[in-house]
C-alpha cells in the first residue's frame, strides 16, 4: 500500500483514492515478489527534507553506502519514512531515538541481533547535519543526465580509486596554477584495450566566484593549438609524401597575409620531420599541410570524429594545423585512441565508452591510419623533452616511455597535453573557462606536468610494439633523410610503412669539381681536367642554407668558383621577404610618420656585395647582412638585385596604405 501511494504522488487522501490504491496493490502483489516490492519502496520512500530513497539517505545522514551502515544507523533510517516531516535528524531527536530503540528491541526479541549488539546500537549518536552527497565526478553525472538518463540507475566504467586520485591531482595543481590566475583544469583517462573511460574530471573545484567550475571542459570547444599535428604527420607518412628523417624547410613564410611563426620565434632552415613534430615547430607543420592539402586533411579529421568542424575547409585555411579551429578534449582523446588502437592492431576501432552497460551502442570507427605510420609518430612523440618539473624523470623506477603531444592556443588561452602508452590515453586541459589568456600558460609547462602525475597512478606497462608486419626496408641518405641517391656518401636503412611508394631521391647531394687544392670550383673552360678533383657536396637552397648554417657549424657552404672560370649565374641569391607579388600594408607610427619595410635576401656567399635597384633606380648596396629598409609610395613596384658576379634576381610587390 505504501509503495502504491508513493507511486501516485500528489493524489488526495480520500476514500475513493484509497480504494484505487487497494486494487493497484493486488496487481503489485501479483506481479512482484515481496523483496522486489521492498526494493521499490526503499528506493522511493521519503527520509525527511528533500531526501528520497534509502541510498540517498545513507549518504546524506551517514556519508556511507547502505550496506556499510551499523545496526543503529540502519534502524534510524528504517523508522524515518513513517513520519518524515515530523521526525528527522536535527528535529524531535527524542522521538526519533525512541522509535529507533523500539525497532532495535524488536530485532532483539526476534533473535536477529543479540542483546549486546542491541545495547551498543542504542548508544550510537543520531545523525546531525546532513552530509553533502558525494561529488566524485559531478561533470560526468551532468553528462549522463544530459544524455537522457535522468531518474535512471546508470553504471559507468569509472574506476573510483583512480577518479579520486585524478581529482586530488587536479586540486593540487589548481592550487599552484591559481597563483597565475589559471582557474580551470580538466582530465580524462581512457583504457585503450577496452575503450573504457576510467576517470572523468571535467573541471577543477575552484572556490573563486564566477570561476566557471561548473563548465564541463571535456565537452567544451577550445582552440586546438598544435594538438592536431601528429595526425597530419601520420597521414603524410602512410601516403609516402614524407619520411620521418626527411629534412623539411623551417624558414620565414608569408602566404597571402598569413605569416606563421615558431613559438620560439627562431628558424632552423632545415630540420628532420620527426624532430619538427617533437619540437612542435609551426612553419614545417604549415608546409606539411600545404603538401597534403587542406581539404583532404579536413576530411580526415571528420573521419576521426572531430564534431566541431562546422565550417568548410576554406574557412580555416592553413591555420587549421596551428589552432585555427576549435575542438573538445573528448574528440581529441578519441582521435588519439584511434591511433593507439590501430597500432595495437585492433580489428575494431571503438570510441571511448562511459557506460558499463554493453547494450548501449558504441559503433566501430573507421581505421584512418596504418600501424606502421602510427608507430613512427609514437616514436617521434616519445622523444619529447619532459617539462622542467619532470627533470631527471628517467631515474625514477616508475618512469615509462610515453608518446605525448602538447598544444598552446593563440594568446595562451588553452593549454593541452595528451599522452598515450600501449594501454592508456591521458588527456589534460588547463586554462580559464571564460577564455582569458595567461602569460606563461603553455601545454608544456601547465598541462603536461598534470598528465605525467596522472600516468604515475596507472600500472606500468611496456610501450607499443614495432609492427614489423606493416613495415618494409628503405635505404635513405643519412644526411638529408630522403631516399638515397646513388651519389649520397653515407646511407642507412630504416623501416617505412608497407604501402608507401618509393620516395623522391635525395636532391641535396651534388657532384662538383674542385681544383687540386680543393679550395675553388672549376670547370673544363678554365682548368685542366687531369688536375680536377671530383667530389660530392651537400648543398641546400640559399634561404634554408642561410639559417641552417647558423645552427649547424659543421655545414660547409659550396666553395666559390675560381676567378678565371667564367660561368653563368647559378642561383646564389634568394628572397626571404617579401616574396613576389606580396601586398604590404605600411602603418603609421604614434607620431604620425610612415614606417618602412625591411627587405631581406639570402646569399650563398654573404661577403659578396649586392646592389639594390627600386623601379630601375639605384638605392644602395649591402654586404654580409643583406637587408635594406625601403620607403616606397603606394602602388606596384619592381625591385632588382645584382651581385658583384653579375647574378640578378628581380620581383614585384605592392604597397597598400
Amino acid at each position: 500500500m505504501q509503495t502504491i501511494r508513493l507511486s501516485r504522488k500528489g493524489k488526495p487522501r480520500t476514500y475513493r483514492e484509497k480504494i484505487i490504491e487497494i486494487f493497484k496493490t493486488f496487481g503489485l502483489e501479483w506481479r512482484y515478489s515481496k523483496e522486489e516490492i521492498l526494493n521499490l519502496y526503499a528506493s522511493h520512500a521519503p527520509f525527511g527534507g528533500n531526501i528520497v530513497g534509502l541510498e540517498a539517505a545513507a549518504w546524506r545522514y551517514f556519508g556511507r553506502k547502505p550496506d556499510q551502515l551499523s545496526w543503529g544507523e540502519t534502524c534510524t533510517l528504517a523508522v524515518l519514512p513513517n513520519a518524515p516531516s515530523l521526525v528527522y535528524p536535527g528535529k524531535n531527536q527524542q522521538k526519533l531515538r525512541a522509535k529507533r530503540n523500539r525497532l532495535l528491541d524488536k530485532l532483539k526479541d526476534q533473535n536477529i541481533i543479540d542483546e549486546a549488539t542491541c545495547e551498543l546500537a542504542k548508544m550510537e549518536l543520531l545523525p546531525g547535519k546532513p552530509h553533502p552527497l558525494p561529488a566524485t565526478a559531478p561533470h560526468l553525472l551532468d553528462r549522463v543526465i544530459s544524455e537522457g538518463n535522468s531518474g535512471k540507475r546508470i553504471v559507468t566504467n569509472t574506476d573510483i580509486r583512480l577518479q579520486k586520485k585524478v581529482n586530488e591531482i587536479i586540486d593540487q595543481y589548481h592550487g599552484l596554477l591559481s597563483e597565475n590566475e589559471i582557474h580551470n583544469l580538466a582530465a580524462i583517462v581512457i583504457d585503450i584495450q577496452t575503450s573504457e573511460v576510467l576517470a572523468y574530471t571535467g573541471n577543477s573545484n575552484c572556490p573563486q566566484k564566477n570561476s566557471g567550475k561548473d563548465v564541463d571542459i571535456i565537452r567544451s570547444e577550445r582552440s586546438t593549438g598544435s594538438i592536431l599535428k601528429p595526425f597530419l604527420y601520420t597521414l603524410l607518412l602512410q601516403e609516402g609524401q614524407l619520411l620521418p628523417t626527411m629534412l623539411v624547410e623551417d624558414i620565414p613564410m608569408q602566404l597571402q597575409g598569413f605569416s606563421p611563426k615558431n613559438f620560439e620565434k627562431t628558424y632552423d632552415g632545415m630540420v628532420p620531420a620527426d624532430e619538427a613534430l617533437a619540437r612542435s615547430l609551426n612553419i614545417p607543420a604549415v608546409g606539411m599541410l600545404r603538401l597534403y592539402g587542406i581539404e583532404k586533411f579536413y576530411n580526415k579529421l571528420k573521419e576521426l570524429g572531430f564534431s566541431t568542424l562546422r565550417q568548410p575547409a576554406g574557412h580555416y585555411g592553413l591555420s587549421l594545423i596551428l589552432g585555427g579551429a576549435e575542438t573538445t578534449l573528448w574528440d581529441v582523446c578519441n582521435a588519439y585512441l584511434n591511433m593507439a588502437q590501430t597500432l595495437n592492431d585492433r580489428d575494431t576501432i571503438l570510441q571511448a565508452r562511459i557506460y558499463r552497460n554493453t547494450s548501449r551502442k558504441n559503433p566501430p570507427k573507421r581505421k584512418v591510419f596504418s600501424p606502421g605510420a602510427v608507430w613512427w609518430t609514437a616514436r617521434a612523440l616519445s622523444k619529447l623533452n619532459r617539462p622542467w618539473q619532470e627533470a631527471g624523470w628517467k631515474t625514477f623506477d616508475s618512469s615509462r616511455e610515453i608518446s605525448w603531444k602538447t598544444g598552446t592556443s593563440f594568446g595562451n588561452r588553452d593549454a593541452w597535453s595528451v599522452g598515450m602508452t600501449s594501454d592508456y590515453i591521458v588527456g589534460v586541459w588547463t586554462g580559464n573557462a571564460d577564455g582569458e589568456g595567461r602569460p606563461g600558460m603553455t601545454g608544456t609547462h601547465t598541462a603536461a606536468p598534470v598528465m605525467f602525475r596522472i600516468f604515475e597512478q596507472l600500472p606500468k606497462r611496456s610501450h607499443f610494439e614495432k609492427p614489423d608486419w606493416n613495415l618494409k626496408e628503405l635505404t635513405i641518405c643519412k644526411q638529408s633523410g630522403y631516399a638515397a641517391a646513388d651519389i649520397c656518401p653515407e646511407k642507412t636503412t630504416i623501416s617505412i610503412p608497407e604501402n608507401t611508394v618509393t620516395q623522391k631521391r635525395c636532391p641535396y647531394h651534388k657532384s662538383i669539381r674542385l681544383d687540386r687544392n680543393k679550395k675553388y670550383r672549376v670547370n673544363s673552360n678554365c682548368y685542366s681536367v687531369a688536375e680536377m678533383h671530383d667530389t660530392v657536396w651537400f648543398v641546400l637552397p640559399p634561404v634554408p642554407e642561410w639559417y641552417y648554417k647558423k645552427k649547424n657549424p659543421f655545414y660547409k657552404p659550396l666553395p666559390p668558383f675560381r676567378e678565371n672560370c667564367q660561368i653563368a649565374p647559378e642561383g646564389n641569391m634568394a628572397v626571404i621577404y617579401p616574396k613576389n607579388a606580396t601586398k604590404i600594408f605600411i602603418p603609421r607610427g604614434l607620431d604620425g610618420t610612415k614606417e618602412k619595410t625591411l627587405f631581406e635576401i639570402a646569399h650563398r656567399t654573404p661577403d659578396t656585395i649586392v646592389f639594390w635597384y627600386l623601379d630601375g633606380q639605384y638605392i644602395g648596396k649591402t654586404q654580409s647582412i643583406h637587408r635594406m629598409e625601403i620607403d616606397a609610395r603606394a602602388g606596384l613596384h619592381y625591385i632588382s638585385l645584382t651581385d658583384e658576379t653579375g647574378e640578378t634576381i628581380s620581383w614585384q610587390f605592392e604597397i597598400i596604405r
